[in-house]
C-alpha cells in the first residue's frame, strides 16, 4: 500500500499589510522630507543657471513670451504646436523678473522637481510602505540628471509636465479620482502626452468598487480644463495649433538607424540612475512563479486582499510605465528631454523590484541573497539611492562644463543683430535657432518663430518631407501676407548646409533682392539688412 510521503500541505501565507503612510510618517518628518528633497532639487540644478538658455525650445519659449508681454494672442500672432501652459509660465516670470534672463524659470524648475520628488516620495509611501518613502524622491531628483546636460537642464516642457503627471497617480492610488483628472489636465496643458497617466488611472478606477462614480470624476477632471481652455483662446484656433498641427511632424521619423540610436541613447542614460536595481533582478522569483499559479489553482492561499492589492499596485504601475513609453514614442524622434517622462513610473518600479526581492530572494546568488536579507527592504532602498546619487554627482559636475550646441554663435548672430538694428525693428530668422530673437532683444516679423512650421524641418527627421508641401496647412499664405505688412529690418538666414536653403524659396529671394545687404556672416549664418531701416 502507498502512502503520502509529502507531509502536510504548507499554506502560502500572503505578505504582510503595508503600514499606511500618513500613519508610519508624521507631519513634522514629511515635512522635513520635503525640504530635503526640495534642497537636492535646487543642488543637482544649480548648473542650469550657468548658461543664458540650454536649447532652442527656451528660446522659442522666450520669444513667445516676450510677444504676449507686448499685447500678442496665443494661437493668433504668436503661435506653436504646444498646448498653452508653458507660454504663460514664461510670460508669468518675465513679469515678475524682467526679460532679460530666465532666472526666475529655473527656480521654477528646480521646484517643479522638487514637488514631483515629493509627490512620488509620498506615492511610494502609499504602495510599499515608509521605507519607500525617501529614498523614492531621492531617486527621482537624481534620475532626472542621467540625461545629456542640456536635456536635464532645460527648462522646458517635460520638467513642468512631471509634478502634474505625479499628482495624478498619487491622487489616483488614494482614490482621490476628480483631482487625478484635473492633475492630468494640467500636464496635457503642459505637453499633449501628458495625457499618458489617464490610461492606468482609468483601469485602476473600473478595477475598484465605485466604477462608474470614479471613471465619471476622472473624465469630467481631465476634460473639462482642457474645454475651458478651448473656448477661452476659440476653440478651433485651440484645437488646430494643439492637436492638428502636428501631422507632419508626427509622420515624418527619423531613419531606422536614427531612431534606433536615440532610443538605445536614452534609455541607456537614464538606466544608469538604476544600475543597482539590476543586481536585484536575479533575486526576484522567476522560477518559483509556476508553483505560485499552480498553489493558487489547488487552494492554497495566495488570493487573500494584500495579493489581490499588490497585483492591482503592479499593473497600475507597469501600465503607467507603458503608457509613458507610448508617449515617449509619439513620432520616433526620441529627443533626450523626452525620457524624462519616464523617470517617475521607472523610480516606483524599481522601488517594486527591491520591494520583492527583499521579501523573497528566492532566487540567484548565495551572496547576494545574504546581503539583501541583512539590509532588508529600506536598506537595499537605500543601498540602490545611494549609488544613484553618487551617479549624479558626476553628471552635476558635468553639467558645469557642458555647453548647449550652437551657444557661441547664437550669441554672436544675436549681438549682430542688435549691432544693426534699433529697439522695435523687426527680425526674420530663416532657420531652426528662435532664441536670436530673444538675445537680441528684437521683435520677429512674422508668427513663425522657426523655419520648422514653414518647411516641416526637424532635427534628424526624414530630409525627403521637407519643403513647403509638408508646412503646417495654412502657413505660408499668412507668411506673405507679413512679409508684405511687416518686411523685417534684419534678415537672418541660418540654412546653409539644411534641406531648406533660402534660395528654394521665391518669397524669400524676392524680399532680399527689394534692398537687402549682407552686412556680417557668423559661421555660416549671414545677416543682411534693408537699407531703408
Amino acid at each position: 500500500m502507498l502512502t503520502d510521503t509529502r507531509g502536510p500541505a504548507r499554506t502560502l501565507s500572503p505578505p504582510a499589510p503595508v503600514r499606511p503612510y500618513a500613519r508610519a510618517l508624521g507631519g513634522p518628518r514629511r515635512a522635513t522630507e520635503a525640504v530635503l528633497l526640495c534642497l537636492l532639487a535646487l543642488v543637482v540644478r544649480l548648473p542650469s543657471f550657468h548658461r543664458p538658455f540650454w536649447s532652442p525650445d527656451e528660446g522659442y519659449l522666450a520669444t513667445q513670451a516676450a510677444m504676449l508681454r507686448n499685447g500678442g494672442h496665443l494661437y493668433e500672432d504668436v503661435v506653436d504646436r504646444k498646448p498653452p501652459l508653458m507660454p504663460w509660465l514664461y510670460e508669468a516670470s518675465f513679469t515678475i523678473a524682467g526679460d532679460g534672463g530666465l532666472a526666475a524659470v529655473r527656480v521654477a524648475a528646480v521646484a517643479a522637481l522638487g514637488v514631483t520628488a515629493v509627490l512620488t516620495a509620498r506615492t511610494a509611501g502609499h504602495l510599499l510602505g515608509a521605507w519607500a518613502a525617501l529614498p523614492a524622491g531621492v531617486l527621482t531628483v537624481t534620475a532626472s540628471l542621467a540625461l545629456p546636460a542640456p536635456d536635464a537642464m532645460a527648462a522646458t516642457f517635460e520638467i513642468f509636465m512631471l509634478p502634474a503627471t505625479a499628482a495624478a497617480v498619487h491622487f489616483g492610488v488614494k482614490g482621490r479620482f476628480l483631482p487625478a483628472g484635473l492633475a492630468v489636465a494640467v500636464a496635457a496643458l503642459t505637453k499633449q502626452v501628458g495625457f499618458a497617466p489617464l490610461l492606468p488611472l482609468l483601469l485602476l478606477a473600473l478595477s475598484g468598487p465605485r466604477r462608474r462614480r470614479d471613471t465619471l470624476a476622472l473624465t469630467l477632471g481631465a476634460a473639462a480644463p482642457v474645454g475651458i481652455c478651448a473656448l477661452t483662446l476659440g476653440a478651433h484656433r485651440f484645437t488646430f495649433w494643439v492637436f492638428l498641427s502636428s501631422g507632419p511632424y508626427t509622420t515624418s521619423p527619423p531613419g531606422a538607424q536614427v531612431v534606433a540610436g536615440r532610443a538605445g541613447s536614452g534609455l541607456a542614460c537614464l538606466l544608469t540612475a538604476f544600475a543597482a536595481v539590476v543586481l536585484l533582478l536575479p533575486l526576484l522569483p522567476w522560477r518559483r512563479r509556476v508553483h505560485r499559479v499552480r498553489a493558487v489553482r489547488r487552494g492554497l492561499g495566495g488570493t487573500g486582499p494584500a495579493t489581490e492589492s499588490s497585483r492591482r499596485t503592479d499593473r497600475m504601475l507597469a501600465g503607467w510605465m507603458l503608457a509613458s513609453a507610448a508617449a515617449v514614442s509619439v513620432g520616433w524622434h526620441f529627443y533626450g528631454h523626452y525620457f524624462l517622462q519616464l523617470v517617475p513610473p521607472a523610480v516606483l518600479l524599481a522601488l517594486r523590484v527591491v520591494d520583492v526581492s527583499g521579501r523573497t530572494a528566492s532566487d540567484g546568488p548565495a551572496v547576494l541573497r545574504r546581503l539583501v536579507g541583512r539590509a532588508g527592504r529600506a536598506g537595499t532602498a537605500w543601498c540602490v539611492a545611494a549609488c544613484s546619487l553618487l551617479a549624479a554627482a558626476f553628471w552635476t559636475a558635468g553639467a558645469w562644463q557642458a555647453r548647449p550646441p550652437q551657444l557661441e554663435k547664437s550669441l554672436a548672430v544675436a549681438a549682430a543683430v542688435r549691432e544693426h538694428s534699433a529697439p522695435g525693428q523687426p527680425v526674420l530668422v530663416w532657420g531652426m535657432h528662435p532664441e536670436t530673437y530673444w538675445l537680441s532683444g528684437r521683435p520677429p516679423s512674422s508668427r513663425y518663430l522657426t523655419a520648422g512650421l514653414l518647411t516641416n524641418f526637424s532635427g534628424g527627421a526624414d530630409v525627403r518631407r521637407v519643403g513647403r508641401a509638408y508646412a503646417v496647412p495654412g502657413t505660408w499664405s499668412v507668411f506673405r501676407r507679413e512679409l508684405a505688412h511687416t518686411p523685417p529690418c534684419v534678415l537672418v538666414d541660418d540654412s546653409t548646409g539644411t534641406p531648406y536653403p533660402l534660395a528654394d524659396y521665391p518669397e524669400l529671394r524676392t524680399l532680399l533682392a527689394d534692398g537687402y545687404q549682407r552686412v556680417a556672416e557668423i559661421d555660416g549664418a549671414r545677416v543682411y539688412r534693408r537699407d531703408s531701416c
